[in-house]
């Protein structure tokens, strides 16, 4: 018998979202892993950079007995609805419903199911596992820092790379810092887009140490920009209390961070955790001090070098993965 690798569609809200559900032959009910992928529209293997981890993951675990359910993202590949209004709540919303689902299927132990949720998705995990039965809750990267210091830290990360001056690095925070705010204000998507574009164009006209900006670019970079930073998904963000997320959940929980992480850096976030969840009887983090933001074995952990690396997740993340869920089960 072949392993079960299923297509199938689970209604949401105003949608349907389209995914791959495996399984091993016996088609008796297994454990079970609900994958959750990070920011943006993403597909269901979280295709980036031509990697797909949630394939990797996926197949990982099968091949160790789970059953393993990951979902294209809103309006992305075969699922239906709007990617550009989705935001945090809904994708919480998602999620219930798509756990919901699955643990009325056959092959799925509905005492076993496991959120597994990369970056933003481990937000949504354990924002969404206080409604709902799940064994435990696993993030790979997921924020424990304020959102709005880590995109500050994810900012200059970028800029320091491209060389920015400190001058640069100073006019860029101060942007930021008043964009972040207009943006995580409850005003009309559309006033707020157009003061978002104002906004960023005066200080893109007044960037230190550069040559005179070009007017349309400025204007073209400002409305790329405000678009962004004003999506719905993006403002909801924005509004996130990883630390009041975090202590609401009362799951076991496995936090995973890369020491090279320049998205999710490892250091201050895996910090963050430990102290949040003290008082978490079954909460633990781990770093992997030379992996990425995709758990790749790194060499820099910059973006631009994801392509150039093996597919991650890393199979010593996967086996830490797999020996905590163990360990859980055992001493549950």
């Amino acid at each position: 018998m072949q392993p079960l690798n299923d297509e199938v569609r689970i209604p949401v809200r105003d949608a349907v979202l389209a995914g791959t559900l495996v399984a091993p032959a016996d088609r008796v009910a297994h454990p079970c892993l609900l994958l959750v992928s990070g920011s943006g529209a993403n597909d269901r293997n979280e295709t980036v950079c031509g990697h797909t981890p949630f394939k990797t993951i996926a197949e990982y675990f099968l091949a160790r007995g789970y059953a393993v359910l990951r979902c294209d993202d809103r309006g992305v590949g075969a699922s239906t609805g709007d990617a550009g209004e989705q935001d945090f709540d809904g994708a919480v919303a998602d999620l219930v419903a798509a756990y919901r689902w699955l643990a009325q299927h056959a092959v799925v132990d509905p005492e076993r199911i496991t959120l597994l949720g990369h970056s933003e998705g481990g937000l949504v995990a354990a924002a969404a596992a206080p409604q709902l039965g799940a064994r435990s809750v696993v993030l790979l990267a997921a924020p424990s820092v304020p959102i709005e210091e880590l995109l500050h830290q994810q900012a200059r990360a970028i800029s320091v790379e491209g060389g920015a001056t400190s001058a640069q690095l100073e006019h860029e925070r101060q942007m930021n810092m008043q964009v972040f705010a207009l943006a995580r204000s409850k005003g009309r998507t559309e006033v707020i887009l157009r003061e978002l574009e104002e906004l960023i164009a005066t200080y893109l006209r007044r960037w230190p140490d550069a040559p005179e900006p070009d007017a349309e670019l400025v204007r073209d970079n400002a409305r790329l920009m405000a678009s962004v930073v004003g999506a719905p998904a993006y403002r909801s963000l924005l509004r996130q209390d990883p630390k009041a997320i975090l202590a609401r959940c009362s799951r076991p929980l496995l936090a995973i961070y890369g020491g090279k992480d320049t998205q999710v850096p490892g250091a201050a976030n895996t910090a963050a955790f430990r102290a949040i969840t003290t008082h978490h009887a079954c909460a633990r983090a781990l770093v992997f001090p030379h992996h990425n933001h995709l758990f790749q074995l790194a060499k820099t952990g910059s973006i631009r070098e994801y392509e150039t690396l093996q597919t991650g997740p890393d199979e010593p993340v996967l086996q830490a993965v797999a020996d905590w869920l163990l360990a859980a089960k055992s001493s549950s």
